[in-house]
């Protein structure tokens, strides 16, 4: 009987054999012994007995025992475990010679495609564990097992409605690893926030989970789904989808990077998956599994858990079929260079790699801007975001105009159609840039409004220390009564406020660029940019102090730069009651928000933006500013001497 026999030594056997190899367990050598296995041995001879098989000894009865079990699991629909075990046993032979274990291990993690050999590890532990405990269940039936064990299966469910996160929130925090497969995994980034800080208080303040794999719907599939937004609006029910899914992924993406650790990964499950829960396992070896029971058309509150022991790993293996069907959710951002109004692709790269201070990486990344007039009575004004941790991972504190990159996707299927030949080069009007500025525009609004976007212009900014930026830049008229999001932080801006904002940056930078420790060509390139933008921003006497400042008397100008700059908030939208200093406008908008910026604003209306432009191009000394900045900013050599960026 199956009583005593324990699983994980079962498990460790079985490793022990795949180490060794199966036509190797009896090798006597110098260096080798026959292999000791007690369990392995019992169960071998006790199928033998059962099948019946002819005493031919223990070697090829495990070899019968463990084909004959390889075969079964796969019947019963483990197909993925299956195919690992045969590839880690036998490889492709049949009845014939094994290959060496060494060969076998480096073809079966070729096959199975995992990103690390600590992750495939990982597969293989769990894998024979599980394997262990369906091989004693082979041999040893369920009717021969104690009675009553699938009555201890249904004490040990726990069934309810979603209406409370807590208990879930402390179970992952207490889990050491975690697989969880969602649909949108709309409220997954407060709920892990929460469990992250559970777990660090509880222990080290570094402490993490040592492994966290998270698998969203493929957003090509978000259509199929049957859900509460089906029943609210079902116009907008398949962008409402899309919208809570991105925004989930890249808030999860943010807080597990700046949680410092490494040992997560993000996946995107190309097909429905067959379950849609959590799987947590714990540091006695305990694993529980919380699935969720969606009920069409209804809200969360009505969706039903189950969450019950994984006794057997039965579970643990239907989780290991989805993550291993599932394909990597880090984005691509192609890279290349442009030339004119055309950017021309030379290679992929990680969207995580990309623009990482100091990293000194060359090329240019393809972006899309969006600018967004609204008329409000009888004003026109400008919709900026106010970019902050929850929207954004880069220019916190900063309105920018709604942005984003264009993605290697963008490229391969613009607006979700293959194309038979990706373009190498692409322009303004091309589908490429396009399809990005759309999806960017429907992530951020859940609303379909392509049809109203219109190309106006490309746009250069060049960084000292990393990956340049070109952007393909487009007009989006909104609809009357369009409403953004809370978490978007869309907010109206007049003109005169985005000038106030921007002089305030030019303030700041001012006096960074006193109290740093710049000289040389650094200090006079950075001394005239500041200095022709303060001439801009009506300070142009400001801007001569500033360029034939002495060395000696710079900490002091800097403090009377600082009684100079008036603080500008914006009420948060998405927390009510909080107001956010604003730090500038984002990078190009700064830098070409007069030679490029005002004027657009000037061709689509923006209240006030004309006369800014006649008062500009009537004033000798402003044009000859716009100009000359213009030309440093496009100068690689003045922009790379500079020692901040400005």
């Amino acid at each position: 009987m199956p009583g005593d026999l324990d699983a994980d030594a079962l498990a460790e056997e079985l490793n022990d054999c795949r180490q060794r190899g199966l036509d190797w367990l009896d090798r006597s050598t110098t260096n080798q012994r026959p292999l000791l296995l007690p369990l392995l041995e019992r169960l071998a001879e006790e199928y033998a007995v059962a099948k019946p098989i002819a005493d031919v000894g223990r070697r090829v009865q495990i070899k019968t025992l463990l084909r004959d079990g390889i075969a079964e699991l796969a019947r019963q629909g483990h197909a993925s475990d299956a195919d690992l075990l045969r590839d880690l046993f036998f490889g492709q032979s049949l009845d014939g010679a094994i290959s060496p274990p060494g060969v076998l291990l480096k073809k079966a993690q070729g096959r199975f495609g995992d990103e690390t050999p600590s992750r495939f590890r990982e597969r293989r532990v769990n894998v024979m564990r599980s394997f262990a405990r369906f091989l004693i269940g082979f041999v040893f039936p369920p009717a021969l097992v104690s009675a009553g064990a699938e009555d201890q299966w249904q004490r040990l469910a726990t069934v309810g409605y979603v209406t409370s996160n807590d208990h879930f929130i402390q179970l992952l925090a207490s889990a050491v690893n975690v697989t969880i497969v969602g649909i949108t995994n709309e409220r997954l980034p407060e709920m892990l926030e929460q469990a992250l800080r559970l777990k660090r208080e509880a222990g080290r303040p570094d402490a993490f989970w040592q492994s966290l794999r998270i698998a969203f719907l493929s957003r090509a599939l978000l259509d199929v789904v049957n859900d509460e937004w089906e029943a609210l609006d079902p116009g907008r029910a398949l962008g409402q989808r899309r919208h809570e899914a991105v925004w989930a992924r890249r808030s999860v993406w943010d807080l597990l990077k700046r949680a410092n650790a490494t040992r997560w990964l993000l996946y995107e499950c190309p097909y429905l998956p067959t379950l849609n829960g959590a799987l947590l396992e714990f540091e006695d070896g305990r694993k529980i599994v919380r699935l969720l029971i969606r009920r069409a058309r209804r809200s969360r509150p009505e969706h039903v858990y189950v969450e019950l022991d994984d006794v057997g790993d039965r579970f643990a293996a239907i989780f290991e079929d989805v993550i291993h069907e599932c394909v990597s959710a880090e984005l691509v951002v192609p890279v290349g260079f442009p030339a004119d109004s055309t950017f021309h692709y030379r290679g992929p790269r990680n969207q995580t790699k990309v623009l990482v201070d100091g990293s000194g990486a060359d090329g240019w990344l393809p972006m899309v801007l969006i600018v967004t007039p609204r008329r409000t009575g009888d004003q026109v004004l400008a919709m900026l975001q106010l970019r902050t941790q929850a929207n954004s991972a880069r220019e916190l504190r900063r309105v920018s105009h709604l942005s984003g990159y264009v993605l290697q996707d963008d490229r391969l299927r613009p607006s979700g159609h293959m194309l038979p030949v990706p373009p190498q080069s692409f322009g303004l009007t091309d589908e490429t840039p396009f399809s990005a500025a759309s999806r960017v525009v429907q992530e951020v609004s859940a609303d379909e409004l392509s049809a109203a976007i219109r190309p106006v212009a490309t746009g250069r900014y060049l960084y000292t220390d990393k990956e340049h930026l070109f952007f393909f830049i487009y007009v989006l008229d909104l609809p009357e009564g369009i409403q953004f999001p809370r978490r978007a932080e869309m907010h109206p801006f007049r003109l005169s406020e985005l000038m106030g904002i921007r002089a305030n940056q030019i303030l700041r930078s001012a006096a960074a660029l006193c109290r740093s420790a710049a000289s040389g060509s650094g200090w006079s390139v950075a001394a005239e940019v500041l200095s022709l933008n303060l001439c801009l921003h009506d300070q142009p006497e400001l801007g001569a102090r500033l360029m034939r400042m002495p060395e000696g008397e710079r900490e002091e100008f800097a403090h009377k730069i600082d009684q100079l700059v008036t603080t500008r908030t914006c009420p948060s939208l998405l927390e009510p009651g909080r107001d956010i200093e604003i730090a500038g406008l984002a990078g190009w908008q700064h830098r070409e928000f007069f030679s490029v910026l005002v004027r657009l604003y000037a061709d689509i209306g923006i209240t006030g933006a004309r006369e800014l432009v006649r008062e500009i191009d009537q004033d000798d000394e402003k044009s000859a500013a716009v100009r000359r900045l213009s030309e440093l900013y496009a100068d690689e050599d003045s922009m790379a001497s500079v020692p901040m960026e400005l």
